[in-house]
């Protein structure tokens, strides 16, 4: 059979539609591969190419020829660009426009130029072999995906490359020609049922991953489900799922906690065991299809997208839900799932946190604690449904008070609730009681009652009660009442009755906020009417109140000072430095405390112990002050009296014993660190005494200010000169530079003082005796300076030679006097050769013997008696003090309980205490155990301490006395006015007497400046609240001063000697038997 061309063209058409329906076929299928589309179009214009050369693709016309090499290159570039997308690469689509106009383009120009067959196809054919060059090239880049055979392809379209660019070439010889359109047919073919078998394996293998993912997302989803409810089962809301007849298909954990119910008894039961609202036969779903619905329509109450129902949980109680409901519909129907929140704790919260306001604005208001606690029971009783609340508070002294009552039972009810005692031990059931005593909440079922009922207990059983439930209120860490709730078992089994319970300590905190604005009321009301002056500023300072009493000292009139600041008050005595170191320590949060000089009104000044304390808010941020002020104006004058009459000699000005050894001090401190010499001088006036009795006491004063005079003239380079007794004088002469220079003062001195002196019509010729020790040969310390001075002193006096001494060795022979004592004394005290001695103290209202000083003696086998002025100083130096003072504490307990067990009359046994024993640790526990082992009243004993002792170290002694003052003890500032300068601290010293020194009364009906300190010393004591005890009483006279000036207690030689313990015993024995009446008659003891 002849060949035929055309035929063969058709058959290729044929072939062309078929493949490219084939894959256009395939690229409409589910996850069909990329670029199926393109190579379908691809072989549709290969039809269409082939169509247009039918008749004879030699020979055809120009514009035929044209038309045909344009379809053949646009089924080129399409098997390119379906090949670029099938493979994945990202090509831009303007590149193979691209490619296909440059064919295009010199198509057009070969038809317009009428060339000839060879150079109108020739460069079209090369294009094309170079895009399936391309094509060839992308598969074989992918080569190694070899399950797809992307090497054959890219072999068939290399080949076909090779053939399409030789095809121009055969095209001049008809048979050649036809073969070779044959050969690219059957090439085409072959490539397009390559493509498909291609995405035919490519589909299978991606439905076969598609399958696995199917699985592995099945497994997914299983994993999330049980995620979900893993989840679901950690939320606070339930769910709860319900199908459409009403039956609970699913049940959350949480769901089991809100309703009390296991899933496993919930799941299969109606939903009408769980909402009481449910409806048997009310529908399909009951009420949470009803719910359902309303919601879906926007129905739901108020426009919420919930509604609050009443559920009913496992032990029958009902409580609030919360409750949302969602509709799913699937093949086996219509289902619910429920939501549900138990919003029974946030009403109660909300109910409490409304009652709570209301407390607090009753309290603003002045509410009284009775009128609030009334409220609230009845707000409790209302809000539980309880047959009775009541309220009560804790009181101080034990009892827990009722403030108010509420409830259907409260009228019923009677019991007084002073009866319940928090106090005390638990002999009856009271959980009242025990909720206050314990701060923990206790709860009785009455039908389960052990043991005896308490108050509360038999009043709720009298009227029927079955239950009670007693809250223990708090308020800042401490229980401030009790809430009693009563009523039936069921009613207190509700979870109300928990919430209640944890809310106990808001509660606390509201009636302690009414109990806070009681107080403020008061002390309010008290801060008005104080005596001392108050006022109060803002956080900048500006006066914001001030209390009646800053009225009356400052003259200001309220009017005038608030708004302003307490700068009107400046007197411009303080410093800067002062104020500033005021305002930062209050600002820092500190009290400040100082005394300050004030300006009043009218510009006179006054003195005021100054106490500014910071208000702070709950975060510590301050933001008020609260100023006190005292006057102390009139004190500080007193003070400052008494200050320089203790420190000064008011006859000669000079410095007195105390303040010189208080300068000594100074200069040894000073000498020691400079290391430098000082030397001390005591002088005696020689031949004074004479002149006191010969011209009398006035004469005598006029010629020791004249002496006085004269000395400091002379010694005018000294540190100082004092006047240290009668007639003899003291000298400090610092940085000396030799011995020479201290006897060069000394004969000025001795000149001076020898001087003739004229006098109301006498000459007068007075002496001088100076004694002189040096620092630091002479002694390293003020004690040793003094009386190695006043030993050289008395060898000047000794002399008949000479009138001043150095201390030299010879003078050491008394310090061996001084050893035997001391070993004496240690003897002594193994001997038991110490005894005690009692001075009677008696009352000067009534003159009865109210109490007895112990006084130690020393009876000395060979030297008798040895006065305690030589020993005792020995035994404070060698620490002999202790063991001693031990004794004599115990021995005077002791005494005291013997007299106490004759029947005597109780008096006081004041003890003296050394400045070693003050200083010792354990002095406290010591004291507590003698008054143990001898059973003595602490009341009755009053120990005895100098005011110079108690100013070594003030802190530390207000400290120790505060702890014997605890005991209950009495204590007493012996020897007041010759220690140091302590009247600032005296306010502070928890003491009950004041003793006054000996050394000013012994001369008060004499010496004026003795009776002025002696009155100074009685009024200061009593404006302080204490008893004031005078020593050294020892003529009428005196007493008869004494007494005047309203001293309380007085002690001397006048009344009696000090006395051994039996004949004390008498006096007391016979004070009993006159009924208190003095036994002490003046006349006796004169």
């Amino acid at each position: 059979m002849a060949f035929s061309l055309s035929a063969a063209v058709v058959g290729a058409v044929l072939g062309s539609l078929v493949l490219a329906s084939a894959l256009a076929y395939l690229a409409r299928l589910p996850g069909a591969a990329r670029g199926l589309r393109a190579w379908a179009a691809s072989f549709v214009a290969n039809a269409l190419h082939l169509m247009v050369i039918a008749n004879d693709p030699l020979t055809a016309e120009p514009w035929a020829l044209f038309l045909s090499e344009v379809l053949q290159a646009l089924t080129a570039v399409l098997l390119l660009a379906g090949t670029w997308r099938f493979l994945g690469n990202a090509g831009r689509p303007v590149v193979f426009v691209g490619l296909f106009g440059l064919s295009f383009a010199w198509a057009l120009a070969a038809a317009l130029l009428e060339m000839s067959f060879l150079w109108a196809t020739l460069p079209h054919y090369a294009f094309m072999a170079v895009v399936m060059v391309l094509t060839a090239w992308a598969f074989w880049r992918r080569r190694a995906e070899q399950v797809d055979n992307y090497t054959y392809i890219a072999g068939l379209f290399l080949l076909w490359a090779v053939h399409t660019l030789g095809y121009p070439f055969l095209g001049r010889d008809e048979i050649l020609a036809s073969f070779g359109f044959l050969t690219a047919q059957g090439i085409t073919m072959a490539v397009a049922v390559g493509f498909i078998v291609l995405v035919q394996r490519r589909q299978a293998r991606e439905l076969a991953a598609a399958r696995e993912a199917a699985i592995e997302a099945e497994r997914l989803a299983e994993g999330q489900a049980e995620h979900v409810r893993a989840v679901l089962d950690t939320v606070a809301d339930g769910i709860v799922g319900v199908d459409g007849g009403g039956t609970v298909t699913d049940f959350s954990a949480a769901a089991e906690r809100i309703f009390g119910i296991p899933a496993a008894a919930a799941i299969g039961a109606p939903a009408e065991r769980l909402l009481p609202g449910e409806r048997p036969g009310g529908g399909r779903g009951g009420l949470i299809a009803e719910i359902a619905a309303r919601l879906r329509r926007g129905a739901g109450p108020d426009g919420e997208a919930s509604v609050q129902v009443a559920a009913r949980r496992g032990d029958g109680s009902l409580i609030t839900v919360d409750l949302r409901v969602a509709t799913m519909f699937d093949a086996s129907g219509t289902h619910y799932v429920a939501v549900v929140r138990d919003i029974s704790e946030a009403l109660m919260s909300d109910q409490l946190d409304d009652l709570l306001l209301e407390l607090d604005q009753r309290a603003f208001r002045g509410a009284s604690l009775d009128d609030v606690a009334q409220h609230a029971s009845e707000r409790l009783a209302e809000a539980g449904s309880l047959q009775l609340v009541w309220i009560g508070t804790k009181e101080l002294n034990g009892t827990v008070r009722l403030r108010g009552a509420a409830g259907s039972k409260a009228p019923e009810v009677s019991f007084d609730a002073a009866a319940i005692r928090w106090d005390q031990p638990m002999t009856e059931i009271c959980p009242a009681a025990q909720a206050v005593r314990s701060g923990v909440a206790q709860q009785l079922v009455i039908a389960e009652l052990k043991g005896e009922p308490g108050p509360c207990v038999r009043a709720a059983m009298k009227i029927g009660l079955e239950a009670i439930h007693a809250v223990p209120l708090h308020a800042q860490g401490e229980v401030v009442g009790v809430v009693v709730l009563a009523g039936t078992a069921q009613h207190l089994a509700r979870p109300d009755t928990a919430r209640i319970e944890r809310a106990g300590a808001r509660l606390g905190s509201a009636f302690q906020i009414v109990r806070d604005q009681e107080r403020l009321r008061l002390q309010g009301t008290a801060m008005a009417a104080a005596a001392n002056a108050i006022f109060i500023t803002d956080v900048d300072g500006r006066i914001l109140w001030v209390n009646e009493a800053f009225t009356r000292l400052s003259g200001y009139e309220p009017q005038d000072v608030i708004g302003q600041t307490p700068a009107v008050l400046k007197s411009g005595i303080q410093s800067k430095d002062a104020y500033r170191t005021l305002w930062e320590t209050v600002t820092q949060g500190r009290v400040w405390r100082g005394e300050m000089v004030e300006r009043r009104k009218d510009a006179t000044l006054y003195t005021v112990d100054q106490t500014i304390a910071p208000i702070t808010d709950e975060k510590g941020a301050v933001t008020h002050f609260v100023a006190v002020h005292e006057d102390v104006t009139e004190r500080k004058r007193a003070e400052e009296r008494i200050r320089y009459l203790a420190n000064y000699d008011t006859l000669t000005r000079l410095p007195n014993r105390v303040l010189f050894r208080d300068r000594l001090h100074q200069a040894v401190g000073h000498a020691r660190r400079v290391h430098k010499a000082l030397a001390v001088m005591f002088v005696d006036l020689d031949r004074f005494s004479r002149i006191n009795d010969t011209l009398g006491h006035a004469a005598g004063d006029k010629l020791l200010g004249l002496m006085a005079e004269r000395i400091q003239a002379v010694a005018e380079d000294a540190d100082t000169v004092a006047r240290i007794g009668g007639d003899e004088f003291a000298i400090i002469q610092a940085d000396l530079q030799n011995a020479e220079a201290a006897a060069v003062l000394a004969k000025k001195v001795v000149d001076a003082v020898g001087a003739t002196v004229e006098m109301d019509g006498h000459a007068i010729h007075l002496g001088a005796n100076v004694g002189i020790a040096i620092y630091p040969q002479d002694g390293d310390d003020p004690d040793h300076l003094i009386k190695n001075a006043d030993m050289a002193m008395y060898r000047a006096i000794r002399s008949e030679t000479a009138s001043y001494y150095f201390f030299s060795s010879e003078m050491n022979a008394e310090a061996q006097v001084r050893l035997g004592i001391e070993g004496d004394l240690r003897r002594a005290v193994e001997r038991k050769e110490l005894q005690l001695y009692y001075q009677p103290q008696i009352s000067v209202a009534t003159g009865a013997i109210i109490g007895v000083e112990a006084l130690l003696r020393w009876l000395h086998p060979e030297q008798g008696m040895i006065s305690p002025a030589r020993f005792i100083p020995i035994a404070e130096d060698s620490g002999l003090i202790l063991p001693i003072g031990d004794w004599v504490l115990s021995e005077a307990l002791r005494q005291s309980r013997a007299w106490q067990d004759a029947g005597l009359p109780t008096i006081t046994m004041a003890v003296n205490i050394s400045a070693v024993q003050f200083r010792q640790e354990g002095l406290v526990a010591r004291v507590t155990e003698l008054l143990s082992a001898h059973a003595v009243d602490p009341t009755t004993v009053e120990l005895e301490l100098t005011e110079s002792m108690l100013m070594q170290d003030a802190r530390v002694a207000i400290e120790l006395l505060t702890d014997l003052s605890d005991l209950g003890i009495q204590l007493a500032i012996d020897d007041f006015g010759t220690g140091y300068s302590s009247l600032s601290y005296l306010k502070q010293f928890p003491v009950d007497k004041l003793k006054v020194d000996q050394s000013f009364v012994r001369h008060l009906t004499t010496d004026k400046n003795d009776a002025v300190i002696a009155r100074a010393t009685i009024n200061l004591g009593h404006s302080l609240g204490l008893e004031v005890v005078a020593e050294g009483v020892e003529d009428v006279e005196t007493f008869a001063y004494l007494k005047a000036e309203g001293c309380d207690v007085a002690q001397g030689y006048y009344f009696g000697k000090p006395m051994p313990a039996d004949q004390v015993g008498a006096l007391l024995a016979a004070q009993r038997e006159s009924a208190g009446a003095p036994v002490l008659p003046v006349a006796a003891h004169g």
